[in-house]
This record gives C-alpha cells, structure tokens and sequence, in this order.
C-alpha cells in the first residue's frame, strides 16, 4: 500500500443556505423528466470541488484499487497546480470499497450525507459498481465507473448520472474472437467467475463462438473466494481443448495461474484471459505469468503523450508498489481528468449542464493512436483496445515490461454502434438477450 493509502479526510462538510434551497427548487423544475433529487455542487468560489473516490485497498480487486486511485489523485494534483478548476480547489474523500457491494454503498451513502461529495469516481468489481450507479442515481450525483467491465454498468444499470471508462466485456470478446480461432484453435473450454463480470463474459464468448465457429467443450463456475484450482485443472486436462477461456478475475485470476503453472496446465491449452488488469500480473509475477489477453492500455505504448505521462508518473509514485501507470491507472487518471475539463468547459459544477459537456465528447489526448469518444447513447467510452500474450521473463526490457502486444483493435470494430444498440432493444423487446439500451430507454 502506497504512502497516501489512508482514508483522506480532505474537505469539510458543508451546510446549505436558503439561497441554495431556493435555487434548487427552481433548477429541479427547469429539469422535468429526469429523475431523482439531483442535488448540485454547489458553485462559491470560496468552496473547494469535493470527489469521492471509491476504490478498493482490500478485497479482489485490491491491487487494482489503489492503481486506479493512484490515476485519480495524480490529475487532481496536476488540476490544483495549474490553478485549480473555475478557480476552485480540488479535494478528495476516499473510502475503501473492500470489493463488497454492501460496504462500497454503506460507504458511498456516507460520503454522500456526511462528507457532501460533489461527485464520486471509482470501481473495478462489477458486483460494486452496478449498486454505486443505483445509488449516485438516486442522489443525482454524477458517478463515473473508471474500472468495472460486465456489460451491465452500460445497460440494465445504465443511469443518467452514470458514465463508464473501460471497455465491457463484450468489445474484449469482439476484439480477441476472430484471433483466437485464427490463430489458437477451435475447441474451447469455459472458465466462470460465478458474479455478474464473469457471467457477462462468458455470455459474450459464446456470441463470438456462434459467429465464429468454434466448440465449446464444456464450462466451469468458479464461485468467488476460491483459492483452490485443481478440481478445475483436471477437468480441463480430461477435456482436451485447444482454447482455455479463463473469465476469472482479481486475487482469483492470480490463484488460478499460479497453480496452472505449478501443475503443468499453462502447457495442456493456450489460454486466454479476455480482460486482465496489469496489477493481476504484477502480482502473479513473470515466472508464473502466461497467456493471451486484451487490454486498453500500457506505459511502453509508443503514441502521443504516453512517455510524458509515464514520466510524471513515476515521479510523482516513485514509492508505490506499481510505480508506473498501468491500464487501470490510466482509466482513472484520464476518467478523472475529463471531469474536471468537463467542468471547465461547462463552467459550472451543475449536473445537468456537465452532462450535456460530456456527451459525445472526444477525447483526444487519450494517450492511445485514435481518439476516445464518450457515446451519448449510453455514456460508455468507446476507445481502442491491444490484443497481446504475456511475455517471457527473458524477453522483458524491464521489471513492469510485462505483455507483448501484437494487435490493435478500434473502438468501431469492438464495440456496438448507435443502431446496432438500437436493434439490441428491439430484440430484448421480443424476448431475446440485446446488447444495450438506447438512449430514451437506458439513461432514465
């Protein structure tokens, strides 16, 4: 854990004039329609921006929290140096989540009432994410999920307040599919995590093996907290397959491979870890580390920015335990930087003006060779995606040198468009599993 790990208790809890309850009636009747209470941050100049910041530090996903909150504070840092944002400080509140949905809204509820959070940035469970998004909803505060990935967060729990930085699992399925069968073989075995990321997962493989042709020999659930593997690793090796699918994810994904090198199965099938997070491998470690993967981000990336960023960076998170920035830092660095641009560009800290900001609005500067675009249909930033395979420990040019990507894959070819969501509602209309709601329908 970083130097900065402990719960922040920047910013003071603010009290609410008449003035402002005046304001608020008059602003909730300008937006009929929408619903929920939707408070404001208030906008005096003398009052800093307040973000709460919901990430893990225990839990799965606890190597990840701390990366994606590590992305957060550095451009919430570069944001006060420069003057701070129409003139106001930036703060933060944040809270470990523990990757518990009952901890993360407890939480969250508190930073809400007691600490007066503005607005609320953070995720990488998507068992997490999906009740935050419920929540920030109810309270009409903006919330950007920076980490999670099940297709749900941008669908059946798609909310107005709601806008989500990484890629689903759907556009990691799209984009590794045709590879795999290409290059890896046919016959596919499943592994599930048994929560709404790996179901969505799995459901998103499947679509590519109708599509694409391949077999799928059998699956396994894998129920969250499992440590031990080897019932599991028998089947596979009695099932023969070319392709393992692995959706398993967090302190799991670093059990199961571990143990899948230990008992020789990293050689029985090529395996493919449809969305892994670079903290997992940091962790796991090169020698035990194998695999093929999809990712939206790593520090050697040779595009525009990439090297001044990874320098401030490493400056600035010298003492951390992943002191370069990774794809989940880089989602909450960029997630929390537009934030604040979006404020500026707005010039205010009002909900329904900063949302108008955001929609459909591109992103350019994004670290990566084409551009971000954050769909206004469902508020899911489409953006580009690198297929890769882990690399050997003698092929690394330096400790975190940790994937070789072979691939890149453009948010149009991963992701459904506006129509092809469109079709999606049609088709859950008639019984049939869609891929998103529009935009009437999801951003209620």
């Amino acid at each position: 854990m970083d130097s900065s790990s402990k719960p922040s208790s920047q910013g003071a809890t603010r009290g609410i004039t008449r003035r402002q309850v005046l304001a608020g009636v008059a602003a909730f009747g300008a937006g009929v329609g929408l619903i929920g209470p939707w408070r404001w941050a208030r906008a005096q100049s003398a009052k800093p921006i307040l973000i709460g910041l919901t990430c893990d530090a225990t839990g799965t996903f606890a190597d990840s929290g701390q990366a994606d909150r590590r992305g957060m504070i550095l451009a919430i840092e570069e944001a006060n140096a420069k003057g701070g944002v129409l003139g106001r400080r930036v703060e933060y509140k944040w809270e470990d989540t523990e990757t518990d949905a009952s901890v993360a809204v407890r939480k969250a509820q508190r930073l809400i009432e007691r600490d007066k959070i503005d607005f609320m940035i953070g995720a990488l469970s998507s068992g997490v994410a999906a009740p935050l998004s419920d929540l920030a909803q109810r309270y009409g505060i903006i919330y950007f999920n920076s980490n999670s990935s099940a297709d749900t967060v941008s669908n059946e729990k798609c909310h107005r307040t709601n806008f989500v930085w990484d890629a689903n699992h759907r556009m990691f399925a799209n984009a590794l599919g045709p590879l795999v069968v290409k290059n890896l073989g046919t016959r596919w075995f499943i592994l599930t995590q048994d929560y709404v990321a790996g179901k969505n997962a799995t459901a998103a493989a499947r679509e590519n093996i109708r599509k694409l042709g391949a077999e799928e020999l059998g699956e396994l659930l894998v129920p969250q907290g499992t440590r031990d593997f080897s019932a599991q690793l028998l089947r596979i090796r009695a099932a023969k397959p070319q392709v393992v699918i692995a959706n398993v994810f967090g302190i799991e994904h670093t059990s199961l491979c571990e143990q899948a090198h230990e008992f020789g199965a990293d050689k029985d099938a090529a395996w493919v870890f449809p969305q892994l997070d670079f903290p997992d491998m940091v962790t796991l470690g090169p020698k035990k580390a194998f695999g093929h993967f999809c990712t939206t981000w790593h520090y050697t990336l040779n595009e525009p920015g990439v090297k001044e960023f990874t320098e401030r960076f490493r400056k600035r998170w010298a003492n951390a335990p992943i002191p370069v920035p990774d794809n989940v830092s880089s989602n909450g660095y960029i997630a929390t930087r537009e934030l604040l641009r979006a404020i500026e560009r707005a010039g205010t800290t009002r909900n329904h003006e900063l949302i108008k900001a955001l929609e459909g609005h591109v992103i350019k500067d994004n670290f990566r060779k084409y551009p971000s675009t954050i769909r206004p249909w469902d508020h899911l930033v489409g953006q580009m995606l690198y297929l890769a395979k882990t690399k050997r420990e003698n092929e690394m040019k330096e400790r975190h040198d940790r994937d070789d990507r072979g691939h890149r894959a453009g948010a149009g070819l991963a992701a459904p468009e506006h129509q092809q969501v469109q079709d999606g509602v049609a088709r859950r209309h008639a019984g049939l599993r869609g891929m998103s709601q529009d935009h009437s329908a999801c951003l209620r």
